[in-house]
């Protein structure tokens, strides 16, 4: 009996890792009168949130990317830190939950202009589409055989795709323009 109590403490520890991102936001936008813990896009945290709030209201691009992920069976977590390897945000990580997927995507805010972050979010995201349309995507390791497939050397130890490259450049200049059409005169 002891070694299934430590089982099931061990499950419970490790649910709460991967749940508490989600668990603030949909604290937070339950204040807000929003439905967080129904979103499938998850930023951990209020920085995050607001740069997410902010593209989605400059960019159609931006707004469709994260209706297609609403409208997917997955989840998407979106995390401030640091991706190594000199690149400043990255999509890693896909984890089988049932049915559905958790993928996770990670920003570096520190001294990024909004503009690039924003930005960096949306590529990002597109990554997280290119996993999302192919179902046998259920893990990192199938993530990354994927990007193998379908991307090319983006630096040395990452890859890259056109579709992500050409939706990180559509999101920075919607919000460009979006910035230069609301400042006054």
């Amino acid at each position: 009996m002891p070694n299934r109590v430590r089982k099931v403490a061990m499950a419970l520890a490790a649910a709460g890792s991967i749940l508490a991102p989600s668990l603030a936001f949909a604290a937070d936008a339950m204040q807000n009168g929003g439905n967080a813990d129904q979103a499938h896009v998850r930023p951990a945290t209020a920085a995050l949130r607001s740069l997410i709030a902010r593209a989605a209201e400059a960019s159609a691009t931006f707004r469709q990317l994260l209706q297609t992920i609403e409208d997917s069976d997955t989840y998407v977590y979106v995390l401030e830190g640091d991706c190594g390897h000199g690149v400043r945000a990255c999509a890693g990580g896909v984890t089988p939950s049932g049915a559905r997927r958790i993928m996770r995507v990670t920003i570096a805010l520190d001294h990024t202009p909004d503009l690039t972050a924003m930005a960096s979010i949306g590529h990002e995201l597109r990554h997280t589409i290119e996993a999302i349309q192919d179902p046998t995507v259920r893990s990192t390791d199938a993530q990354f055989f994927l990007y193998q497939r379908i991307g090319y050397r983006g630096t040395s130890t990452s890859r890259e795709t056109p579709a992500a490259v050409e939706t990180g450049n559509a999101v920075r200049a919607e919000i460009r323009r979006s910035t230069r059409s609301t400042k006054p005169e």
